[in-house]
């Protein structure tokens, strides 16, 4: 009979002190979800791959510049391509597309201006109630900031906006 009870506690340790396929599931997406990311970026900045970084300064610089492009006049900011110069309104609001060193790259910067006519239904003739339509001749100007760099790849970012003569 205690022959049986050992035996019995012996199978009731391997259904409670084994680990079930469940369990290493669940570790395994832990795993995955925190250490994984976390070893890839390792091993990128190890090997002196900081693109991730350079795309999110980037990023921020664009940003800031389009803020200064939307500072400008609408009369101001020339239609076309501009890059490598400054466009100046006055002198604490210029628009500086000079090249700019991020990380080990030279990032340059170009805007993109295009017009955009708008058509809209806004008049009314207040004797007859009938809407004309109007077509603007400046209506809004499309915005297109990229900035380009890499040495052994090439990398860009867009940004754009649009700006309406209001």
């Amino acid at each position: 009979m205690w022959y049986a009870d050992a035996r019995r506690t012996d199978i009731d340790m391997h259904r409670h002190g084994g680990i079930t396929l469940l369990e290493v599931l669940i570790a395994f997406t832990i795993l995955s979800t925190l250490l994984l990311p976390l070893g890839m970026f390792l091993i990128e900045y190890l090997r002196g791959s900081d693109s991730l970084g350079d795309y999110h300064q980037v990023m921020n610089i664009l940003e800031e510049k389009m803020e200064v492009a939307f500072a400008q006049s609408y009369s101001r900011i020339p239609l076309g391509v501009s890059e490598n110069c400054r466009l100046a309104s006055d002198e604490k609001n210029a628009l500086d597309l000079r090249p700019v060193e991020v990380g080990r790259s030279l990032v340059k910067f170009s805007l993109n201006v295009e017009l955009v006519p708008v058509e809209f239904s806004a008049i009314v003739e207040p004797a007859s109630g009938k809407v004309q339509r109007t077509r603007l001749e400046d209506g809004m100007k499309k915005l297109t900031l990229r900035g380009v760099w890499g040495d052994k790849s090439r990398h860009s970012l867009d940004l754009v906006a649009y700006k309406a003569d209001l």
